[in-house]
């Protein structure tokens, strides 16, 4: 070997060294300064809260402000492909889930990120509960006798489809127990159950942003898409209690995720904040209220189950029959 060979290759291993030792020791060092979390959901609405409300809590954990930036758009594609773009450094996170990452990619032909492959779980997850909600005239009283109803009325009765989680919930319905239907599709809950309360449709699946309706004595529950009873509404029953299969949807679920690529001591940092962060009084009352469930995982845990309902939602909007958009 010459010795300019001998000299170059030095120089080569000083500078591997170099680059290897400098993601390291900015690892070792995170966090330096404040880190963005983005929220691909409308401000105010009631993911996009408690999402904040966790921040907060994370950011004491985790020693430096957690600044929450909202992107919403495209059922929250836009903001999970601004992350998914973002430097794998651990200053740019996702607040994402079940609909702005699984839904929003399942129902496009050609979806602009893959979501286990874009991103590195981090923490959670959080459960949202969905509720069958009628109006009170409706002859059902529990979901057996809602199926039974809609079955010996084929095509007479109508529901709200108020997003992707509400669509899928009532498809699934429909295909597991052959029923039909009459959809009618609305932007948002709150014109969904406008319509439902003034009985211009006879059913809706919708999170606990309507449930003041109910208290109202305006619509009635029948069943929780959750596995055990809310304590929100103790008597509505689960559709295991009701003699039915659990729901393979629910209300979705929201964790956080990183670029893919984030040094495994990010990882593992955020993952202590943001369970520490979950785990907040504050957060924990503000997450029973809202009938949430939280589920403490490991990032090699949230990786498994982020694959797992990438293929579900995929096999689901296939299997359903439920249109794909460009």
């Amino acid at each position: 070997m010459t010795r300019r060979f001998l000299r170059a290759a030095g120089l080569a291993a000083t500078l591997c060294a170099s680059f290897i030792a400098a993601p390291l020791a900015q690892a070792q060092s995170y966090p330096v300064k404040p880190v963005i979390m983005v929220s691909p959901y409308l401000p105010g609405g009631g993911a996009d809260s408690i999402g904040r409300l966790i921040a907060e809590a994370a950011a004491r954990e985790l020693g430096q402000p957690i600044i929450v930036e909202s992107k919403p758009g495209a059922e929250g594609a836009i903001g999970s492909l601004d992350v998914a773009k973002s430097p794998a450094d651990g200053y740019r996170i996702l607040y994402g889930g079940a609909g702005s990452m699984m839904l929003s990619t399942a129902v496009r032909k050609n979806p602009a990120f893959d979501p286990v492959a874009a991103f590195t779980p981090i923490a959670a997850t959080v459960d949202f509960a969905m509720f069958l909600y009628v109006h009170p005239s409706f002859p059902a009283n529990n979901l057996k006798e809602f199926l039974a109803y809609v079955k010996a009325n084929p095509g007479k009765v109508s529901y709200a489809a108020s997003g992707g989680l509400s669509l899928l919930n009532m498809a699934a319905l429909e295909s597991k127990y052959g029923l039909e239907m009459v959809r009618i599709p609305y932007k948002g809950e709150p014109a969904a159950a406008t319509d439902l309360v003034t009985d211009r449709v006879q059913a809706l699946f919708a999170t606990t942003s309507i449930s003041a309706f109910v208290r109202d004595g305006k619509l009635k529950l029948l069943a929780t898409t959750l596995p055990k009873r809310s304590e929100l509404f103790p008597n509505v029953p689960t559709f295991a209690e009701s003699g039915l299969s659990d729901p393979e949807f629910g209300g979705g679920w929201m964790g956080f995720y990183a670029p893919v690529g984030t040094p495994k001591p990010i990882v593992d940092r955020l993952n202590r904040a943001f369970t520490a962060g979950m785990s907040d009084p504050k957060v924990q009352e503000s997450m029973r209220r809202n009938a949430l469930v939280y589920t403490p995982v490991s990032p090699e845990t949230l990786a498994a189950y982020t694959l797992q309902q990438r293929d579900l939602y995929r096999r689901s909007i296939r299997d359903l029959k439920i249109p794909q958009v460009d």
